[in-house]
């Protein structure tokens, strides 16, 4: 069975370990993980992600973590089923930022075959218009995202270029050329359509680490009696090239001291014993690195949540420009496991919004 690789795994690192960490028995961490499997619903996975054979992780802690059906029991309460699809389609969740002022990344139009639109008016349908739009757009480089997509999946970043007197795409990373033409007949048929918007050029303190993604912190936060509280934040980077930042893709993710701003460290997304102080594809340092408008990227992150009706918690994605943070992307059911590497107990955060 793989748990049993991976604990097996995790135990010779702890083991081997040169660093000094200090880690329970292991007798004491596979008790903890029978109790907690047996009786609490939680997995020895998320044990090894949450790092939990840490002396300095108390039990009560680890108990009052959920398992996946109070995960989403927990999200329902909190986050009113029929509010969620409005952060969970791009086209809307864009127009609830920007009647309210959250920066975002400039919207240029929304490609779909039937109700498609520029923002200013005129029709984004088919490939004649995609076409009139590059000319206009030409030499800019912009993004595609899937309006109803998770992980990355559908994103594509071009430059626009000419080439024989038609507009192409061109891969900012690899510089393959894509007649306009080709790459719109793949996606013509996709019924929910992109979203167009203009590329983010990132702070160099980020595109210092890997430029090739545009790198996001995830912020956790959440709201209760008119008080917003954030519970945890890491950056999430980008490997081998790849333009996405998303650990699902492959990613690192990097814990970021609230208090501060400042990285602690980078880890493997599928073993976070596997840690790291600088990139391991660019050499980029991690560890020590202070995010610039680290405050502004935590009131973006409030904003951006007490904009939602009925949505009392979530993960916000937040991209860090030359000039500020913009608001990514804001995720209602947020990948549980973001609560393993933020050390987040969500029962002792529903006490609080209850008001126990």
């Amino acid at each position: 069975m793989q748990v049993v690789k991976d604990i097996g795994r995790a135990w010779a690192q702890l083991r081997n370990n040169n660093s000094g960490l200090a880690y329970l028995p292991f007798w004491r961490q596979l008790l903890e993980m029978a109790a907690l499997f047996l009786i609490r619903g939680i997995g020895p996975g998320y044990y090894l992600q949450a790092r939990w054979w840490r002396t300095a992780v108390p039990f009560s802690d680890k108990w009052d973590h959920v398992n996946k059906k109070e995960y989403n029991a927990f999200i329902d309460r909190w986050n009113l089923p029929g509010y969620q699809k409005s952060s969970q389609h791009k086209v809307i969740e864009k127009a609830i930022l920007q009647l309210t002022s959250v920066p975002t990344p400039e919207f240029i139009g929304f490609l779909h075959p039937q109700r498609g639109a520029c923002a200013d008016g005129t029709p984004l349908r088919g490939l004649a218009d995609l076409e009139a739009l590059c000319r206009r757009l030409m030499g800019q480089k912009v993004c595609f995202k899937l309006v109803e997509g998770y992980g990355g999946a559908g994103f594509a970043a071009f430059e626009i270029g000419e080439a024989d007197g038609r507009p192409v795409f061109v891969h900012p990373v690899t510089a393959v050329v894509t007649p306009v033409a080709d790459w719109h007949a793949r996606i013509e048929k996709n019924a929910d359509g992109y979203i167009v918007e203009h590329y983010l050029v990132q702070h160099p303190v980020l595109s210092g680490i890997h430029a090739n993604s545009v790198n996001t912190l995830r912020i956790w936060l959440y709201q209760a009696r008119g008080e917003c509280r954030i519970a945890g934040a890491f950056l999430r980077v980008g490997r081998k090239g790849s333009m996405v930042d998303n650990t699902s893709g492959g990613g690192i993710f990097c814990p970021v001291d609230l208090a501060t701003g400042v990285i602690s460290h980078a880890a493997n997304a599928k073993n976070p014993l596997d840690t790291m102080t600088a990139h391991p594809d660019t050499g980029g340092q991690i560890s020590g690195v202070q995010l610039p408008y680290w405050k502004e990227c935590q009131d973006v992150a409030m904003r951006a949540l007490q904009a939602f009706p009925h949505v009392n918690i979530a993960g916000v994605d937040v991209a860090i420009a030359t000039d500020g943070p913009r608001m990514i992307e804001l995720n209602v059911r947020p990948d549980q496991i973001g609560c393993a590497r933020l050390n987040l107990p969500l029962r002792q955060v529903e006490r609080w919004m209850r008001g126990d």
